[in-house]
């Protein structure tokens, strides 16, 4: 994006579309973090406490708060399923647009400068307005044809046109000499053009220097550019490539073993036929036996392991659309598990704003994070299943957001550090306290 001279509205409006493309991995942290804030602040000032006193349990604290995860966790899967893709194919589209759009025009003093297609520019020296070039230099080969036309100018000024589509140069003082190579007789005439000039226009295309506008239906490939339903269109079709490819490796093996291998080895005694075929052979035509047999071997492997690179790349780009297609759904489920989790540790640890509840947030999200992205390799490598892979993080998860709900309901002390801290403190006054009076009785 560096020096590509892009409007600002453009970049703006790729960030913001990149931007909205994080909202997905962020959304199950947000609910964790928003809700280990939120109810660390009530139960740092006491106000949960009130409401238990009240009669109101944990579990009718969180109904109303559940709810709105429920609209929250359906919202994120609309929001995947519909509006990702369209914003995620136009985020690709702008980044591959800015991405062959070449860097803006910048011609140095000395330096031949080959950025314009079909031009070679040098410069002795350029003015302070960057625009009014000293001691030109140009060599033309747009054609294709070489170096067959050369300028060379005192001076120049650089403009553009108003369509910006070409760069105006226009040359004072100078010559333009061109080797005539289109003739048929040239290379016997060597015919050389000539032009001594007092001012001469130079158009060149600039057309890749401007962003191009590629069509968004190029973008149409990846999973995360489809629905649930178009990914499992797409999954279909793999399955249909993969059973393909796995007749023509039966029809190739049929072919070879059960209509010449396994014929042969059926008739009677056929190493006596075989050794007797051979035996009648001269050395020439033994030879050329022998390496046709051969060039049947290679083929043979050869085209099954063509075959089998296929359907590795098939089944690799099956698994994943599949893991595109669970992960649609799951960070929807990782909201709501995230949320009890959430809700459950800050109860516990009683403490709200941007603190503590910050740093237990991250490492929760990390773990989940990481652990999902482990199991994802792992599928892509074939050692789990997809559905084991795409949902085993949410498993691990559910049997804490359990235990921790459990424990904050029943106030429970096990992870509330500041019983450990009291109980050690006590222990450590009675320890001192023994000791003073062992100290005092030997006195």
């Amino acid at each position: 994006m560096i020096g590509k001279g892009m409007p600002f509205w453009v970049l703006a409006k790729f960030f913001a579309y990149s931007f909205i493309t994080f909202i997905p991995v962020a959304m199950p942290l947000a609910v964790l973090l928003s809700s280990i804030m939120t109810f660390g602040n009530l139960a740092e000032n006491y106000e949960l406490a009130a409401m238990k006193s009240s009669g109101l349990s944990l579990f009718k604290i969180l109904r109303p708060l559940f709810g709105f995860i429920l609209v929250l966790a359906l919202f994120t899967f609309i929001f995947n399923n519909f509006i990702l893709i369209h914003v995620t194919k136009t985020s690709a589209k702008l980044l591959w647009d800015i991405r062959q759009a070449k860097p803006t025009l910048s011609i140095k003093e000395g330096v031949y400068y080959n950025q314009l297609k079909g031009y070679s520019i040098k410069t002795a020296k350029k003015n302070k307005d960057g625009k009014t070039l000293y001691n030109l230099s140009i060599y033309d080969h747009h054609e294709g044809l070489g170096n067959n036309v050369q300028l060379y100018a005192d001076s120049g000024y650089m403009k553009s046109s108003a369509d910006t589509n070409y760069l105006q140069i226009s040359l004072n003082d100078g010559v333009r000499y061109e080797d005539v190579i289109k003739e048929d007789a040239h290379k016997n005439t060597r015919p050389l053009m000539q032009l001594f000039f007092k001012q001469l226009n130079v158009n060149v295309d600039m057309s890749d220097f401007k962003m191009k506008n590629t069509e968004e239906e190029l973008f149409n490939g990846h999973h995360e550019m489809m629905n649930i339903w178009q990914i499992d269109r797409e999954i279909d079709t793999f399955n249909l490539d993969i059973g393909k490819k796995h007749q023509y490796l039966k029809n190739q093996f049929n072919n070879y073993f059960f209509t010449r291998t396994y014929h042969n080895a059926t008739i009677k005694k056929p190493h006596l036929v075989l050794n007797t075929f051979y035996k009648g052979l001269n050395k020439e035509d033994f030879r050329r036996s022998v390496e046709n047999a051969q060039n049947l071997v290679r083929n043979s492997s050869g085209f099954i392991d063509s075959v089998n690179d296929e359907l590795k790349g098939l089944n690799y780009r099956k698994t994943d659309f599949l893991l595109g297609w669970h992960k649609k759904i799951n960070i929807s489920f990782a909201c709501i598990i995230l949320f009890f989790v959430g809700a459950s540790l800050g109860a516990i640890i009683r403490k709200g704003g941007m603190g503590l509840p910050v740093v237990v947030a991250v490492i929760f999200f990390l773990l989940y994070y990481i652990v999902n992205i482990v199991y994802e390799r792992l599928v892509d490598e074939g050692i789990y299943n997809v559905v084991f892979g795409a949902w085993f993080p949410l498993f691990l998860f559910l049997p804490l957001a359990i235990f921790l709900t459990y424990t904050a309901a029943k106030d429970s002390a096990i992870l509330d550090i500041t019983a450990y801290t009291d109980a050690f403190k006590k222990l450590f006054a009675r320890f001192k306290k023994s000791s003073h009076a062992n100290t005092s009785a030997k006195q």
